[in-house]
């Protein structure tokens, strides 16, 4: 009976942390301006307290940061661009090197639990992806992909801040 007991209690605990868990997601997310990728990107964290899920996001940001720079640096090496693309691609490389260093700065800053720093890094790394955004505004069709995934490290950047600023109001 008393093992029936323990293995009984021991489900319910795992319910209520799972629950708990979908409830923070649920609470980051409804938070956030683009629900559908904020639970995209916490679908598969299930057990993360609020904590990994900041982590989560950062390090989904990073990863896509890290990416952009890649394949702006990259685009930067093909012959024959126009001279404002050109420019623009030199501006992104730099302000794409500057966010992923400003995300992995925002990781380090959360392992410490000092959440303005994860804020202002994050803030940092954002405002630089909507300066690489605005290098292509006067020619919006220079180059889609950039503009795609551009715009998704800027909403991923969001979804961290919507975390972080959970993650700042805890009593700690």
């Amino acid at each position: 009976m008393k093992s029936t007991t323990s293995f009984i209690f021991l489900i319910g605990l795992q319910l209520c942390a799972i629950s708990g868990t979908s409830n923070l997601i649920e609470i980051v997310c409804q938070s956030s301006e683009d629900k559908n990728l904020c639970y995209s990107t916490y679908n598969n964290a299930q057990k993360a307290d609020l904590n990994g899920l900041a982590m989560i996001g950062l390090n989904q940001a990073s990863g896509n940061a890290t990416a952009i720079l890649k394949y702006v640096q990259e685009r930067m090496g093909q012959p024959n661009l126009e001279p404002l693309v050109q420019q623009g691609l030199i501006d992104c490389a730099n302000l794409y090197q500057d966010a992923v260093d400003q995300v992995d700065d925002s990781i380090a800053a959360l392992e410490a639990d000092a959440f303005k720093d994860v804020s202002a890094w994050v803030e940092a790394a954002l405002s630089d992806a909507v300066a690489c955004q605005e290098a292509f505004t006067q020619h919006p069709n220079v180059d889609a992909k950039l503009t795609w995934n551009n715009g998704i490290f800027i909403r991923l950047c969001k979804n961290v801040l919507a975390a972080n600023k959970q993650l700042a109001g805890m009593p700690r």
